[in-house]
């Protein structure tokens, strides 16, 4: 990547204006505005944010550059970060990437884009009243209740349009398994705070839709964590497939069939395999099934056959004797 800094830099509108440095110019990692992507300064510095980011291919590092720039929000400060996660589907399908990268912010990154864009066109962003829905599907104007609610609705208005979204509380709510209940629980913050944490996600929808051209592609944390769970939650179940597979267990046979199958196939790629002895040993008992044919042939029986009367003529002759 270019690591190459111009004499005068323009710093970006949005990005970070570290304070100048001991040398009179502005920081080693502001974003400037003849840059096409990150250079290995600003890589180095975001990878001590969010390690994994170190393992981004420059394809997805070159795409968060752009959402950067788009959105005018400063990677260095958190305002925006990519977020890489372990595909598990990968393990299957060799199709599937290794990882999956994901562009994030928070809902206060959001609010100052939508904001920033409508005041851009002339326009001003508002809102209607929040509305929260219990299991009954009753429509209330404040949440009190312990409970979560069971959906909850922001309207966001920009200038004349509205731009209504509802988020369901199982759509989003993430769930992890907790070994000490023996069960799936709902995450920490969803249990403390689950009205507020649904408001975010309906809120953070509303705006996508009120400034799609600036927040397309983008998603607030509380979005992605259903994701997060359900990548978890895969990788477990797979991982129980696989055991239930190597044991045997799985349902129907289909292991057993499955290595019968595969045999047949090793044995039909490799032509010049001999018989195998398996079935050689089924062959030997068929003679013994059917013994009027060891008469017919003048087959002498087995030896254990003529030891038996031999036994039993030495014991007659002895009880006269007696």
């Amino acid at each position: 990547m270019n690591d190459q800094q111009p004499s005068e830099a323009t710093v970006i509108e949005g990005a970070v204006e570290v304070a100048p440095t001991t040398s009179g110019g502005t920081s080693a990692i502001v974003l400037r505005s003849d840059q096409q992507e990150f250079d290995h300064k600003q890589v180095t510095t975001l990878a001590l944010l969010s390690p994994r980011l170190a393992q981004a291919p420059r394809g997805h590092l070159a795409m968060f550059f752009h959402y950067c720039v788009r959105t005018g929000l400063d990677p260095f400060a958190r305002q925006i970060y990519m977020i890489g996660r372990k595909n598990w589907k990968a393990a299957d399908d060799p199709n599937e990437p290794e990882q999956t990268w994901t562009i994030q912010t928070g809902i206060d990154g959001f609010r100052t884009v939508a904001h920033r864009a409508a005041k851009a066109a002339g326009e001003v962003i508002s809102y209607e009243d929040t509305v929260y829905y219990d299991s009954e599907g009753q429509a209330l104007d404040v949440w009190l209740s312990q409970a979560n609610p069971t959906a909850v609705k922001v309207t966001v208005l920009r200038g004349p349009a509205r731009f209504p979204l509802i988020a369901r509380w199982d759509e989003f709510a993430p769930t992890y398994f907790d070994a000490k209940q023996g069960g799936y629980v709902v995450a920490k913050m969803w249990r403390k705070m689950p009205a507020h944490m649904l408001r975010k996600v309906a809120e953070a929808g509303a705006l996508r839709m009120a400034a799609p051209q600036d927040l397309s592609g983008v998603y607030v944390d509380e979005e992605m964590e259903q994701a997060d769970a359900e990548a978890v939650a895969g990788v477990a179940d797979d991982a129980a497939r696989r055991l239930r597979e190597a044991a045997g267990l799985e349902a129907g046979g289909q292991a057993e069939e499955a290595a019968a199958g595969q045999d047949s196939s090793d044995a039909a790629v490799s032509e010049d395999r001999p018989a195998p002895k398996r079935r050689a040993r089924v062959a030997k008992p068929k003679p013994e099934s059917q013994p009027g044919q060891e008469a017919e042939s003048g087959q002498s029986p087995p030896a254990r056959k003529r030891a038996a009367p031999r036994k039993r003529a030495t014991s007659d002759k002895q009880r006269p004797a007696s």
